[in-house]
């Protein structure tokens, strides 16, 4: 049985939270992912109309768009799998490498086929960066804290992502598609120079955290577990909507309301700049209150919210809703990210974040292709109505597979996160 202490002084025990949150090998990964997240999102947008510049069907630009899911849902969960085993820093350095070669390699693309050849290599270094990098704040992560770390993580993700279309519509409009692509490479090549001299080679561990860490759970076994299950499923639901919709969005937008590029990145910034804002509070909410709930009611919120999506045509309601989204979907991130540290402590961070790679990549590839056929033979609100019912669909599956379920880790650190005298430390509750 662990016991509790708390730190008398409420300022050294909100410097005893912050500690962990503002060491190096935390803050490296949150400035490096910023920096490879935005390089990442400044392409992502841009290539359905890149492709279809090269005579891609709407089909064909749905199999564009998530080329790069296929190779990650293949390769993703041994990716995972094996970093649990080794090191995690060379394989987050590999996959940004991996990266900016794609980078490069769509300034030599004359065809559509080759966009979907690089698009497919930029899967390998999604697998080999994101869930690496947070299996490795995973392994940093103390018991109790899952939510505010996570949800300070991820506001690098979010935020990465959400102002590199801004950045790619100033510069597509200025300049051009290739020096999109440039900007893409020089960013991958930082963010893995960052790695590389600030990263240490293994992720430092609370001692509580260290104990039965990266227990050796076979893929199979981990998804006989409801949490692991109900996690993966969750992943993939959403990812299945994010497929079918957001390939288009650039494509509504431009052909339905006729905004300029700018003011496409304009919209796909607002939700994710929201986003990376909302989440350390929400972080801190997924700590205090029913994980299950919250994450039920930001992704139920997020399918009525792509049914709004598929019905306006008008450029400032598209932009209110993309603001509530951003907020929906930070609720929903930081609650779940939440559930994933827990349930990653039980079959190894590396394989659970691994699995839900290969989930998001699975859900991607059937989204795209379900919303590619819907937009051909309707329109594409189509696809967008098609997002809503799967999201709310899958609200209830998981509710239903975790009910009953723990979605904390219930074990007490023996010590507070900052290391302090024996004598300032009193019994939790006590005088």
């Amino acid at each position: 049985m662990y016991q509790r202490f708390a730190i008398r002084d409420p300022r050294r025990a909100f410097a005893a939270r912050l500690t962990g949150v503002l060491s190096r090998p935390f803050l490296a990964l949150l400035l490096a992912i910023f920096v490879a997240t935005m390089g990442i999102s400044m392409v992502s947008p841009l290539l359905p109309t890149y492709a279809k510049e090269l005579g891609a069907s709407k089909q064909i630009l749905g199999l564009t768009f998530s080329s790069f899911a296929i190779v990650q849902a293949i390769v993703g969960p041994f990716v995972g799998r094996l970093s649990d085993k080794w090191p995690r820093k060379p394989f987050i350095i590999g996959g940004l490498l991996i990266y900016m070669v794609a980078a490069l390699g769509y300034l030599t693309a004359d065809s559509v086929y080759q966009v979907i050849a690089f698009r497919a290599l930029s899967g390998l270094g999604t697998s080999a960066i994101f869930s690496v990098a947070r299996a490795y704040v995973g392994d940093m992560t103390p018991p109790g804290h899952e939510g505010r770390w996570i949800g300070v993580f991820s506001t690098a993700d979010i935020i990465g992502f959400g102002s590199g279309p801004l950045v790619a519509g100033i510069i597509r409009d200025f300049f051009g598609f290739k020096p999109v692509f440039v900007t893409m490479a020089v960013m991958m090549a930082l963010s893995a120079f960052i790695v590389l001299w600030w990263l240490p080679r293994n992720a430092p561990r609370d001692a509580s955290a260290r104990r039965g860490s990266d227990p050796q759970v076979g893929f199979l076994d981990a998804l006989r577990q409801r949490l692991v299950a109900a996690i993966i499923l969750n992943t993939a639901i959403i990812s299945l909507a994010a497929g079918a919709s957001f390939s288009f969005l650039a494509l509504r937008l431009d052909e339905d309301i006729g905004a300029s590029a700018l003011l496409i990145g304009l919209a796909l910034s607002t939700q994710d700049i929201t986003a990376g804002i909302c989440q350390p509070l929400f972080g801190v909410l997924a700590d205090r209150k029913d994980r299950r709930l919250l994450v039920a009611a930001g992704v139920s919120s997020l399918g009525l919210l792509m049914f709004a999506m598929g019905a306006v045509n008008v450029y400032w309601l598209v932009l209110i809703i993309m603001l509530a989204m951003g907020a929906a979907n930070s609720l929903a991130n930081a609650s779940g990210g939440a559930i994933q540290v827990v349930a990653g402590r039980k079959v190894g961070m590396g394989t659970l974040l691994g699995l839900s790679s290969m989930a998001n990549g699975f859900g991607i590839v059937v989204g795209s292709l379900v919303g590619g056929q819907l937009a051909d033979r309707f329109d594409t609100s189509a696809a967008f109505y098609f997002a809503g019912v799967a999201i709310l669909i899958g609200t209830v599956v998981f509710l239903t597979l975790t009910a009953g379920v723990s979605v904390r880790d219930e074990r007490l650190l023996e010590r507070p996160l900052l290391e302090l005298p024996e004598r300032e430390l009193v019994p939790a509750g006590g005088q």
